[in-house]
């Protein structure tokens, strides 16, 4: 079995931590108890900071690289909604084709006027994004003043709240990520770890790409330099890709000016490249 500790402080912090924890497993182990595993969202994420992002004296995002290899946005009050296919309904869709279909057009109606046209993305035609696309706009138009800005990714599609900020801790938050048909495990996510995380570059395997040999926290320097070699191969596979599109906005008119930084952030890296969405 393993386990670990975290700190924020310190690397002897979080060995101290780490050591607490594996002195009370073996406790409970001979003891006759199962060791308690580490679950979803319940503990803090074992992730490189990348950098902390400032707003009105506070820190409002931190960018983090994930086990894996990619960005992850997590945001304090900024909340995105998490829309994935269920599996047997996800297809692929036509994330590297052109607008297709009723959607494209409805989302050239959406943004309210011709000069927004050129910021329609590519869309499937399918049923299942019909339905989506069709409950975020009907739970903006039942939400006096809530404004959002939709994605698609590869499996389905990203919402980005851009109205008004939200506590993560509140039940209106929750019902507001449910109503949004987020993911139940995303939802526990947001919970556990009080903030709002959206991937900001694409899955290594979409691009080719193995992933890094060995996840933060490194060992040593000779472990942090393999992971920054890969780190370089990762940054040349996966250019031309993107982790998401951005599809069209509801009532997009009224912004909050915190939000309004995180969606320049958050396109500016998720959405740069343009091309497939991986």
């Amino acid at each position: 079995m393993e386990c670990y500790g975290g700190s924020d402080t310190s690397v002897e912090e979080a060995l101290e931590r780490d050591a607490e924890r594996a002195r009370a497993e073996a406790v409970a182990i001979s003891e006759g108890h199962q060791p308690q595993l580490y679950t979803y969202g319940e503990r803090p994420l074992r992730e490189e900071i990348v950098r902390e992002i400032e707003l009105t004296g506070d820190i409002a995002a931190i960018i983090t690289r994930n086990s894996w290899g990619a960005m992850i946005l997590n945001t304090a009050n900024v909340a995105f909604g998490d829309i994935d296919y269920p599996p047997q309904q996800y297809s692929g869709g036509h994330a590297d084709g052109q607008p297709q279909g009723r959607l494209a057009a409805f989302f050239g109606l959406l943004t309210g006027s011709p000069e927004h046209s050129d910021q329609v993305s590519p869309m499937d035609r399918s049923d299942q994004d019909e339905a989506i696309v069709d409950r975020v706009r009907q739970l903006v138009e039942q939400s006096e003043g809530l404004g959002v800005r939709l994605y698609r990714t590869n499996n389905g599609f990203r919402a980005l709240v851009t109205s008004q900020t939200w506590d993560p801790l509140s039940p209106e938050t929750t019902r507001l990520l449910e109503d949004f048909g987020s993911d139940p495990l995303y939802v526990t996510l947001c919970r556990s770890q009080q903030c709002f995380p959206a991937r900001l570059t694409p899955k290594p395997y979409r691009c080719e790409m193995e992933n890094p040999p060995l996840r933060s926290p490194w060992p040593d320097d000779a472990a942090k330099q393999a992971f920054r070699r890969w780190e370089q191969k990762y940054a040349q596979a996966t250019q031309g890709c993107s982790a998401c599109v951005f599809i069209g906005a509801f009532r997009h008119f009224d912004v909050d000016p915190v939000a309004e930084s995180i969606v320049r952030l958050h396109d500016g890296i998720a959405c740069a490249e343009g091309g497939a969405i991986a």
